[in-house]
């Protein structure tokens, strides 16, 4: 038995070593942005068995399985939670997602038609686990194996630079495919199915890579007694997150500016059509220029107040640029609606700045598991995209631009009044042995 008291850890890795997890996280984040056509699952899956003459329902299986495998992550972290384990994480779930999706451009190649929608659907639950798997390990990565200052750094550099690396992914997915993007670049289009055998073969070499560097990767055991496998350290682990106080506002933030920032934009794309005059498949293209742009130069800022400032006040930013980018749609007519765009993409980033003030509260060797925790949360409210379609098919797209908002204000309200400017994990009594 032995009693433990925490409060912030001191950081025992070297200079040399933490420098290398920032290039870690830097470099493995913005090759998944460059390979985000092919896990971003959704969109391009569903159009390729759709393409195959099968009903909705099954071109919207690979989405679906991917949210049903998010608790997934979590029980591997419950059975590998300690230090050692997440550069083996890290390797072996790049590597599995880097060979699915070569397992995927072969099929199209070689296998037989009527095995594709599986095989899709299959490569979209691998992504699901090994996504999950190597974010909370990353996550790990960065509340462990940096200083605060180095943290704030590396999030700026990460996600100012990612998502250009998407922009110019999206800009190679839709040359293969189409042969245009955005009416700026026109080329001969790769014939079927070597456009498909070309985006999703290029995620073998491009996870290979990411496992490679992730060998660069270290933590230090900082925690006097690490989490064991096993129930009592399930129960432990639970606890702590589901009772600290500030893990919990910080969570009613993320859900908060999910529900109103996040899951509005088919709505916001929709409303295209009232708000210029166009049909929003034309301007899909666009929106997702704007949306990546403003992410990459609002990623930048938000790295910086980061560093200068407490962690609460980029996470709140991220809430303010989403209902700024609400009310400008609701209110600026015409093609200057598209803004709106702008300021949601830069609300996007609120994933990593609550995520981040999570791992501030989180004791070293819970880091791993709170985000898994956090993560699974967030799929509570996959419902809420249905009850936007609901209103709007009732009342208007206008209404459900109305409710996000509300829903913003309220988090906005819920972040500013109550959240501390900084996070601290909790003083801890532990009896595990």
């Amino acid at each position: 038995m032995n009693d433990e008291t925490t409060a912030e850890f001191p950081h025992e890795l070297s200079e040399r070593a933490q420098r290398r997890n920032s290039l870690v996280f830097i470099v493995n984040t913005s090759i998944t942005y460059l390979v985000a056509p092919v896990f971003y699952i959704g969109v391009l899956h569903a159009a390729v068995i759709h393409g195959q003459g099968f009903s909705n329902t099954v071109a919207n299986l690979p989405e679906a399985v991917y949210m049903w495998m998010l608790p997934v992550p979590l029980l591997i972290a419950w059975m590998w939670p300690k230090a050692r384990h997440l550069r083996p994480m890290l390797i072996v779930n790049y590597a599995a997602k880097g060979f699915a999706g070569m397992a995927v451009a072969a099929l199209f190649l070689w296998g037989p038609k009527s095995w594709l929608a599986a095989g899709l659907v299959a490569h979209a639950g691998i992504v699901g686990v090994t996504t999950g798997v190597t974010n909370m390990c990353l996550w790990e990565l960065v509340g462990r194996g940096m200083t605060p200052a180095l943290r704030g750094t590396t999030l700026g550099i990460a996600f100012g630079v990612g998502p250009l690396f998407a922009v110019l992914g999206s800009c190679g997915s839709q040359l293969a495919l189409d042969g245009n993007f955005l009416d700026l670049v026109h080329i001969t289009p790769l014939p079927r199915p070597w456009s498909y055998v070309a985006i999703f073969s290029v995620t073998g070499p491009a996870m290979l890579l990411s496992a490679a560097i992730a060998l660069l990767a270290r933590v230090a055991d900082t925690a006097s007694v690490e989490v064991r496998a096993g129930p009592s350290g399930v129960v432990r682990g639970l606890r702590e997150y589901f009772t600290h106080p500030a893990i919990l506002i910080a969570l009613g933030g993320f859900l908060l500016t999910s529900a109103g920032g996040n899951m509005i934009f088919p709505n916001l794309a929709l409303f295209a059509q009232e708000a210029t005059g166009q049909s929003p498949e034309r301007l899909a293209g666009e929106q997702l220029a704007l949306r990546f742009g403003t992410k990459s130069l609002m990623g930048f800022a938000l790295g910086w107040m980061a560093l200068r400032t407490a962690p609460k006040a980029p996470a709140l930013t991220t809430t303010l640029c989403c209902l700024a980018g609400i009310y400008w749609a609701l209110y600026v007519p015409g093609r200057w609606y598209m803004v709106s765009f702008c300021f949601l993409g830069a609300g996007e980033l609120f994933y990593v700045y609550y995520l981040n003030y999570i791992i501030g509260c989180s004791r070293p060797e819970r880091m791993r598991e709170n985000t898994a925790y956090t993560n699974v949360v967030s799929s509570l409210i996959g419902f809420v995209p249905v009850v936007y379609g609901v209103l709007s098919d009732g009342f208007g797209l206008q209404a459900s631009l109305v409710l996000a908002a509300v829903i913003l204000i309220a988090g906005v309200t819920w972040v500013h009044l109550l959240l501390p400017p900084r996070p601290a994990p909790r003083v801890v009594r532990s009896t595990e042995s």
